[in-house]
C-alpha cells in the first residue's frame, strides 16, 4: 500500500502536481488579461485590485467549504498561528499583487517575467539560510540556472530587454518576488502544525480583505460592473487559485524549498504556451519550446538528487 505522503514526495508525483499548479497559474495570465478587457480596467489600478480581492476572497471561501465538507475543523490549534496566517496573507496576496500590478504598469512584461523568475533563486537561498537540512548543492544550482536561462530565452524579443530600472517599475517587481519568497518560508515553518489547504484559505481571505481596503484609496467599488461572462471568468480564476495554492502548500510541506524552487519556472512557460492557445494575437515561437526543455532539464537534475 502506498503511503499517502508519497503522493507529495515521490519525484514523478511531485512533478505531476507541480505541473498541475503551473498549468492552473499559467492559465491565469491570459484569463486575467481577458477579465481586464471585459471589465474595462486595463489602465485602472483600483479596478485591478478589486478584481484580485474578489478573486482571492472567493478562492479562500471555496477552500473553507471544502475543509468543512471533509470534516476538518476550521479552528487552529495555536493562537499564534493566526498571526502567521495574517502575515502569509499580507506577503503572498496583498503585497505581492499590489507590487505586481503597479510594477507591471511601469515596466515591460519581458523584464517583469525575468525578474519574477529570479524569485526561485531567492527561495533556494532563503531556504538554505533558514533550514539546516536544505543545503544548496551544485546539482540544484545547475538546475536553477538552466530554468532561469529558459525563462530569459522565452521572454527576449528583439530590443525589449534593457538595463533601465525604476523603483516603481522593476523595483516593485523585485519586491513581488521577495514577498512571495518570504511567504513560502512562513508556510514551510507553519505547515508542520496547520493543514496546508486550511492555511491557504486563511491567507487568501486575509490577503483579499487587505487588497480591498487598499483599493478603496484608488477607486470606489462601483468601478467594477460584472456581467454573466465576467462572473464565470471570476469563478474560474477563484477556483484555480484555490486548487493551485492548496496543492502547492502541500508540496511545500513535504519537500525542501530549494528542491521546489526549480518547479516555479514552469509557471511562466505554461503561461506563454497557454496564452498562445487562448489569445488570438499570441503566436507560438521556438524560444517557448526551448525554454520548456531547459526547465525540464533543471527539474530532472533537482529530482535526481
Amino acid at each position: 500500500m502506498i503511503d499517502r505522503d508519497n503522493l507529495f514526495t515521490w519525484p514523478p508525483a511531485v512533478f505531476f502536481w507541480a505541473l498541475v499548479c503551473a498549468l492552473l497559474w499559467g492559465s491565469a495570465f491570459p484569463m486575467v488579461k481577458t477579465g481586464f478587457v471585459m471589465l474595462d480596467i486595463q489602465h485602472n489600478t483600483g479596478g485591478k485590485l478589486y478584481f484580485a480581492a474578489y478573486r482571492f476572497l472567493l478562492a479562500g471561501l471555496m477552500i473553507f467549504a471544502g475543509v468543512v465538507v471533509s470534516g476538518r475543523s476550521l479552528l487552529l490549534s495555536r493562537h499564534r498561528d493566526y498571526g502567521a496566517m495574517v502575515l502569509t496573507g499580507l506577503l503572498q496576496t496583498t503585497l505581492q499583487y499590489t507590487f505586481f500590478y503597479i510594477g507591471l504598469s511601469n515596466t515591460t512584461g519581458v523584464k517583469a517575467s525575468i525578474i519574477i523568475a529570479s524569485g526561485s533563486f531567492f527561495l533556494a537561498l532563503f531556504s538554505h539560510l533558514w533550514f539546516k537540512d536544505d543545503p544548496i548543492s551544485v546539482r540544484k544550482s545547475t538546475g536553477l540556472i538552466l530554468g532561469f536561462l529558459g525563462i530569459v530565452l522565452v521572454n527576449i524579443r528583439g530590443s525589449s530587454l534593457d538595463f533601465h530600472m525604476t523603483l516603481t517599475g522593476e523595483g516593485f517587481i523585485l519586491l513581488t518576488a521577495l514577498s512571495s519568497t518570504l511567504a513560502l518560508v512562513v508556510v514551510k515553518k507553519t505547515a508542520l502544525r496547520v493543514y496546508p489547504p486550511l492555511m491557504s484559505a486563511y491567507q487568501l481571505v486575509t490577503g483579499a480583505a487587505a487588497l480591498f481596503l487598499l483599493a478603496l484609496f484608488f477607486e470606489s467599488p462601483t468601478v467594477l460592473t460584472f456581467s454573466g461572462p465576467s462572473l464565470v471568468l471570476l469563478l474560474y480564476l477563484s477556483f484555480l487559485s484555490a486548487a493551485a495554492f492548496s496543492l502547492w502548500y502541500l508540496l511545500i510541506k513535504h519537500n525542501r524549498l530549494s528542491s521546489m524552487a526549480v518547479y516555479r519556472f514552469l509557471i511562466p512557460v505554461c503561461a506563454a504556451l497557454l496564452s498562445v492557445a487562448i489569445i488570438d494575437s499570441e503566436h507560438l515561437q521556438w524560444p517557448a519550446l526551448a525554454a520548456l526543455v531547459m526547465v525540464c532539464l533543471g527539474m530532472v537534475l533537482t529530482a535526481r538528487e
